[in-house]
């Protein structure tokens, strides 16, 4: 079972992971973050579950995890910045979920716009990030879902060939609480002190900057080179020697 004492034991954060709420079985962490934020809980309110058996994805995906071996949790911010902004937040998580599983483990994983993370170009973890008006005041919910310690034989059939977890890498397992905090105090420290520097932080964990991707966007199948991102998070694409810009879409390596 996860320890509550052994995450805040971790945690050098201001506010983040302050207030925990843990639940054994629960359909998804968003949804009880959101019940949290209508209910009034303080900014950094985190959820977290063992066994998470209706979460979501991008693009009505589903994310499950596995009791005892995957970190599946959401944290609620109430963010005072500007809206313009919201749009960096998949990518501050991403590059605090790469700098965080590093400190712990020392592997090196990578990101894949807009917010898969990723480990010997399969997918190990993703971003799930929500936003709602209460009146005047903004809430964002952060939900994360990280494979840390499953086997292959863990994950159905049809994904087994793009799915993988830190222990499928590299044969070891880790400890969820001590991975839990390192994220916690990498994204609390990036969101609270380092917005400028996301940008170029985030490039530098991409694993497919200035390679050839295929994109996938309203539908339409599109062949490019990613160049980067911009200032509000959009993914630049070079087509036919143009430099376009896209606010949303998925990439394919």
């Amino acid at each position: 079972m996860f320890s509550i004492a052994h995450l805040k034991a971790g945690l050098n954060t201001e506010f983040l992971g302050q207030e925990v709420k843990y639940l054994e079985k629960i359909g998804s962490t968003n949804d009880e973050s959101w019940e949290s934020f209508y209910n009034g809980a303080p900014a950094g309110s985190l959820i977290i579950t063992d066994n998470q058996f209706e979460g979501r994805g991008r693009r009505q995906s589903k994310w499950a995890s596995i009791p005892g071996k995957s970190l599946t949790f959401s944290f609620l911010l109430l963010p005072e910045i500007p809206l313009e902004k919201l749009g960096l937040l998949p990518l501050l998580a991403g590059v605090s979920i790469v700098k965080g599983i590093k400190t712990i483990t020392s592997l090196s994983t990578g990101l894949k716009w807009p917010n898969d993370i990723i480990i010997s170009n399969k997918k190990m973890g993703g971003i799930l990030i929500e936003s709602h008006m209460e009146g005047e005041k903004l809430g964002v919910v952060v939900g994360i879902g990280l494979n840390i310690n499953e086997s292959e034989n863990d994950f159905v059939e049809e994904i087994q060939k793009e799915a993988t977890s830190l222990f499928i890498d590299s044969g070891k397992e880790y400890n969820l609480e001590l991975i839990l905090s390192s994220i916690l105090n990498e994204f609390e420290n990036l969101y609270l002190y380092n917005w400028h520097n996301i940008i170029s932080m985030w490039e530098t964990y991409c694993i497919h900057q200035n390679n050839k991707v295929t994109f996938h966007n309203n539908n339409k199948y599109i062949q490019g080179t990613f160049l980067g991102i911009t200032e509000l998070g959009y993914a630049k694409i070079q087509l036919n020697k143009k430099t376009e810009i896209f606010s949303s879409g998925m990439v394919s390596l």
